[in-house]
């Protein structure tokens, strides 16, 4: 009989340090897991950031929205975001699908499906776009489109200030401009391999570099341009070509000339220095150089 309880009780202290070992190992394997694991459940959780940033004189330069699972971040990673770059008290109101913000030097990084919008309805699209609340200013590298009542521009890089009253366009520039008074005419379309300066409060772009205009009354080629708008109607109402300024015009007919200025309103286009021209009569070609 004794040896039957003390075969019971070994038996009982064996099971039940088989138990706690047990025990152990999976405590300590979910220890182990816990300690892999960068962050907790809290950590991963998505939050609404909401900041403003003001000037040291107390106007506002930036209000930024978005979703963040890391706000206390010198780096705040966006998503679905929503930013107001202010200038002189107006408004730009920019979205994003991604962004960052930089804490210690106040700047703004957007990324994917970048929208740009004005309070007077000037429209930038681009896929990645710098804001830099403090000096405000706007910055790209990539392809930018800017739109503006019947003016579409397209660049590769862009920069401008935050409400959009000037951009500036790097290079391989189209600018597509439709008259609002009869949009079945073709449009005038302006191309050029260096920078393009818009100032929309002046009404006139700065175009350099291998610059062509063409529409339906022909082409003028010039090193540099300046195309003025009529500030109501939107229409092209001046052009100041200058530098190796060709007029095409469609029967095949041109003109050469040190510079060109073309009034639209008046049909009427004034040509300076040595001028050269050369067009078709019947089947001869013809030159005559003209001195103005």
């Amino acid at each position: 009989m004794r040896r039957v309880f003390l075969a019971s009780l070994a038996f009982v202290v064996i099971y039940f340090g088989i138990v706690k070992l047990q025990i152990f190992f999976v405590n300590h394997q979910v220890s182990k897991q816990t300690a892999a694991r960068p962050q907790n459940d809290e950590d991963h959780k998505i939050h609404v950031f909401s900041f403003t940033k003001y000037s040291p004189s107390g106007a506002k330069e930036i209000e930024i929205e978005g979703d963040s699972a890391n706000l206390l971040d010198q780096v705040v990673l966006l998503s679905n975001v929503m930013a107001k770059a202010y200038a002189e008290e107006a408004a730009v109101t920019i979205t994003s699908d991604k962004g960052k913000y930089y804490k210690t030097v106040n700047k703004v990084d957007l990324e994917k499906n970048v929208v740009a919008t004005t309070d007077n309805g000037t429209r930038l699209l681009t896929e990645q776009l710098t804001i830099h609340p403090s000096s405000k200013t706007m910055e790209t590298d990539l392809n930018t489109e800017v739109k503006k009542d019947n003016i579409n521009i397209e660049g590769l890089g862009a920069s401008g200030d935050t409400n959009l009253k000037k951009v500036q366009f790097k290079k391989n520039v189209t600018v597509v401009i439709q008259d609002m008074q009869d949009k079945s005419k073709q449009p005038t379309m302006i191309t050029c391999d260096g920078t393009l300066v818009i100032d929309y409060e002046k009404n006139i772009a700065h175009f350099q570099k291998n610059v062509v205009a063409k529409d339906e009354r022909g082409i003028l080629h010039a090193d540099l341009m300046d195309v003025y708008y009529n500030k109501i109607s939107r229409h092209v109402a001046k052009i100041v070509a200058l530098h190796n300024v060709v007029i095409e015009n469609p029967d095949g007919n041109k003109t050469y000339s040190d510079s060109v200025i073309y009034l639209a309103d008046e049909g009427r286009v004034i040509l300076g220095g040595d001028t050269e021209a050369l067009y078709y009569d019947n089947t001869n070609l013809k030159k005559e150089d003209v001195f103005i």
